[in-house]
C-alpha cells in the first residue's frame, strides 16, 4: 500500500502548487463549458469530505454502504458561486493532511477492508484511496490545462 499512500500525500501539494500557477483574479474565469478554478477548489474540498467519510466508515464499520454524491448537483446547491477559494484550498490541505496521518498508521488488514456500493459491488480501502488519487490526478491535469488558456 505503500505507493498509493506516498501519492495521497504528495498529491495534495502537486494540486496546490497547480492552483498557484492561476492568479487569484482569474480563478473565477471559466472557458466556454468548463469550470472555473475556483470550482474545481469547492468541487475538491466536498470531494474530499465525502472521501474522509468513506474511509472512515470503512475502518468503523463491517462491510459499510458507500454513500454517492451527485457532484453535478453542487455548484448550485452548495453555492459555489459564494464560497471562498481560501477556504476550501484549506479544507482540503486539512483533510488530507488528517486522513494521511491516519492512514500511515493502519496495518496490512486495515487497507483490506471494504465497502459496498449501493450495486452490492465490493471496494477495499485501499482502493478508495486509489480512486481518489486518481480523482486529484484528473483535477490537478484540469487546473494545469485551465493556467495555460488563462
Amino acid at each position: 500500500m505503500t505507493s498509493a499512500l506516498e501519492e495521497y500525500g504528495q498529491l495534495t501539494t502537486e494540486f496546490l502548487d497547480t492552483l498557484a500557477l492561476i492568479p487569484g483574479n482569474k480563478r473565477n474565469i471559466a472557458p466556454e463549458g468548463e469550470w472555473s478554478a475556483a470550482f474545481v477548489v469547492h468541487h475538491m474540498a466536498d470531494g474530499e469530505l465525502h472521501f474522509a467519510a468513506r474511509y472512515f466508515f470503512t475502518l468503523g464499520s463491517d462491510n459499510p454502504l458507500m454513500v454517492l454524491f451527485d457532484e453535478d448537483r453542487y455548484p448550485e446547491a452548495l453555492h459555489y458561486e459564494k464560497r471562498s477559494v481560501a477556504k476550501s484550498m484549506a479544507a482540503i490541505a486539512g483533510i488530507r493532511a488528517m486522513v494521511h496521518e491516519i492512514l500511515v498508521a493502519l496495518d496490512a488488514q486495515a487497507w483490506e477492508r471494504t465497502t459496498a456500493s449501493a450495486e452490492g459491488e465490493s471496494y477495499t480501502l485501499t482502493a478508495l484511496i486509489e480512486k481518489a488519487n486518481s480523482h486529484m490526478k484528473a483535477h490537478t491535469e484540469q487546473l494545469r490545462d485551465l493556467a495555460s488558456t488563462l
